[in-house]
Parts: C-alpha cells; structure tokens; sequence
C-alpha cells in the first residue's frame, strides 16, 4: 500500500465513524423531541380530569355545582369521542406530507388548546361564551390527541436503528406514563401547598399554563426532527406509481386501507386488549380503590406512582425481549395472563396500600409484555404509503370504545352490584388480543420500505 493510501485509510475510516456517531446522536435527538412531545399530550389529557372538579364552577352555571362538574366532564369525553376523527385526519395527513409535520402540528394544537384554557374567561365574566372556549379547546386536543399516538409510534419504529424497533416503539408507552404521572405530581403539589379555594380560583390555571408553555418548546423540538427513511422512498416512488395505469396496488389511501383490512384488524385487535386494561390498571384502579374500598387518597396516589414507575422498565425490557424472540409470544402471553390473573388480582384490592400496590405491579406487568411490541406490529403490518393513516384509526377507534368507556362501564356495574360482570368483561377484550396474537403472522422481520 502506497503511503498515499495508507494515510487516506485511517482518514476515510474516522469520517465513516464519525457520520455513524453524528447518525446515532440524530436519531437520539429524534426518539427524545417525539416523546416529550408525547408526555405532554398525556399531561394535558390527564390534568383536565385531575383539576376538573376545581373549575367546573369556573365555565358553566356556577350555581349548581354538581351540573356544573357533570358538564365539565362531558366536555372531557367529547375528547375521546373526536380522537377517532383526528386518527383518521393526522393519519392521512402523516401519509401524504410526512410524520415530522403530522407531529408538528399535532403538537400545536395541544399547546394551543392549554394555553386557551389557561387564560380562558370565566361564567362570571362572559357567560355561555366561556363553556363555548372550553369545549372548543378539548376539541383541537381531542384531535391532536387522536393522531398523536399512532403517528408517533409509526415515526419511531421507522427512525428506529436496525433490530431495535420494538424497542423504540415502546418508548411511545414510557412517554406516556410519564405524561401522566407528571400529571398527578403536579396535581399533588398544588393541592399540597395551596388551599382549595385557592385551586379552585386560579391555581388550576397553573396546571394548564405548564403544559402550554413546555407544549411550545415541544412544538420547537418537533419543528427539528428528521423525516424517516421509509417515508422518503415512498415519496420518490410514488410518483411513479402513480403514472402506471397498470399498477396492481390499490390507489389512493382509501382503497389502500381498504386492501390492508387484515393490517387493521391486528391492529385493532391489540389495541382493544391494551387500551381496556391501560384505562383500567393504570388509570382508574387508585379511584376505584378509594371509592369502593374507601382506601386513603394519598395512599392509593402513591401506590400507583409505584407501580407506574416500575413499568416504565418493564415496557422498555419487553421491548428488548420482542426484539430477540418476536412480536407474537409476547402478545399470547399477555392474553394468556389476564384470562388467567384478572379475578384473582381484581381481588386483591381492599383498600389497603400493599395490595393496591402488588395488584398493579402484577397488572402492568403483563400489561408491558403487550406494549412492549403493539408499536412494532402496528407500523410493520402496514406499507409505508398507508401506514400512519392504518394505525391511527383503529387505535383510536379502539381506544374510544374499550378504554374510553372502562371506568365508566366498572363504576356502573358495581353500583348495580354486578362488579364481576366488569371481570368477565376484561377477561373477553383480553380473548379478543389473545386470538388476534395467535392469528397472526409473525412481524419481526417485516421490511419497513415496502409499497405493496
């Protein structure tokens, strides 16, 4: 070798590194401005049902409290009831202008609707017209919320490194807990150190103002994130494909979803298990043991921030493991395990905190064997021209019907006094994602840039 070439080798070695550094560093970058963007969604989401008692009297009728808390709470589940529509809307947007500005747009409209409701008018001071803001504001959050999430996911298992995208995917669910477990510390701390009339006033508005502010600075990350690959060779061919009249794939992402019915189905599948037990584990469980067992508020509050921490680990793990075995062991045996432990571990809550706490960790546990690769599967069902658009709508249609309306469903059937109606329930959604992981076909080595 000449000594010209021995000093371009090191030379062309170091560059090579270095751009694989720069990549690695990039994609890090990435993965973070999506999920702090993702927390924040799930912030606000979860600090309007926290802090909604306190100002219900605020925008509407404030001489009939109760009303005036079930109308709030109204607004609260016209929310879930647009995010279907803003699945199908920021999905199909993602798929014909890309993930980054989906995102990006997404995310101005939650820090948008935060900031209306933190500087929001009163009842007192412009009547019907602050009911009218408020509702206008969860609705641009119940859109954006709607196409958060499958949007997200689909961006990270496409930005995500080779073998690595269950792994990435889950991060999706780590934002989310963290979202709310933000949240309720935040409930927490102004509750603590401010009186109720105080919460009641304004320090409410304090909640609010917090995830609007830091929704800007996400919106600036997101404003910074690099396209996938994936939907940048979909963009250069698609012109192509477009132009041959004879081309055997359905055209247009209306048909496109159309032939992709099965993709859908898994996708739905999962998500009918995972949403139904996330709204009841994760969510509701602490008020159910306060309002059925009488447990302490700050005892079940603290409890679930226990078991919400660990799962934050075990979610990540699932994703490492779904990454070496597959998608599909994980998803059985997540049905497996709450067809078999859901009535022994609802059994377990009495209102003491040990339990609450071991009945969770048990729950989410198996709850994290699921998200740890629902992500994956979701985006690696689908071609990369429908993708977004396939996720988004039947997760969040699935959302809307089997968690939206879980605590509502427990809390009704053991008024009637049929609370183990509520377990049967659980344990058919739960069948639903078994016999869909059981169907299946094994997505580990699916392809990411594929049009057909």
């Amino acid at each position: 070798m000449s000594q010209t070439n021995q000093a371009q080798a090191p030379a062309t070695s170091s560059s090579a590194s270095s751009a694989t550094a720069e990549t690695k560093s990039r994609r890090i970058k990435d993965l973070i401005a999506v999920n702090f963007g993702n927390t924040l969604e799930w912030y606000d989401w979860t600090i309007y049902s926290i802090f909604a008692p306190y100002f219900a009297v605020q925008f509407f009728q404030p001489d009939n409290p109760a009303s005036a808390l079930l109308a709030t709470l109204a607004v609260f589940a016209v929310g879930f009831v647009t995010r279907p529509l803003g699945g199908i809307l920021f999905g199909a947007y993602a798929d014909r202008a890309g993930r980054r500005k989906a995102l990006t747009v997404a995310m101005m409209l939650t820090a948008l609707g935060s900031l209306v409701i933190a500087i929001a008018p009163t009842y007192a001071s412009v009547g019907l017209l602050a009911s009218v803001i408020l509702l206008v504001a969860r609705l641009l959050q119940g859109l954006a919320h709607g196409g958060e999430m499958g949007t997200s996911v689909t961006y990270l298992v496409e930005r995500a490194p080779h073998g690595r995208r269950a792994l990435f995917g889950s991060t999706s669910w780590v934002s989310v807990v963290l979202g709310t477990m933000l949240a309720t510390i935040t409930g927490l701390i102004l509750t603590s150190t401010l009186s109720q009339a105080q919460v009641g006033e304004w320090g409410w508005r304090i909640a609010f103002g917090i995830g609007g502010t830091l929704g800007l600075y996400a919106l600036y990350l997101r404003r910074r994130l690099t396209e996938t690959d994936a939907f940048e060779e979909a963009s250069q061919q698609t012109p192509t494909q477009r132009s041959d009249e004879h081309n055997a794939a359905p055209a247009g992402p209306k048909r496109g979803l159309l032939h992709h019915w099965r993709a859908m189905l898994i996708v739905f599948g999962l998500s009918a298990g995972g949403s139904v037990m996330f709204y009841t584990w994760l969510i509701y469980m602490p008020t159910y043991a306060q309002i059925q067992h009488g447990q302490d508020p700050s005892s079940a509050l603290t409890a679930s921030l226990i078991a919400q921490a660990f799962f934050l680990g075990a979610v990540l793990g699932a994703g490492w493991l779904g990454d070496r075995i597959g998608r599909k062991p994980l998803v059985i045996a997540f049905g497996v395990a709450f067809i078999v432990l859901t009535i022994p571990i609802y059994n377990l809550v009495d209102g003491s905190f040990g339990r609450l706490l071991l009945a969770m960790l048990a729950s989410l546990t198996a709850l994290a064997l699921l998200f740890g690769v629902n992500g994956a599967v979701w985006a690696e069902v689908f071609p990369t021209k429908v993708r977004a658009a396939g996720v988004a709508g039947p997760l969040s249609f699935a959302t809307a019907i089997f968690g939206g309306t879980a605590p509502y469903i427990n809390a009704a059937l053991g008024q009637a006094g049929h609370q183990d109606w509520f377990l049967y329930y659980l344990i058919g959604v739960a069948g639903i994602t078994l016999v869909t992981g059981i169907l299946m076909r094994e997505t580990k080595n699916n392809t990411l840039i594929r049009e057909t």
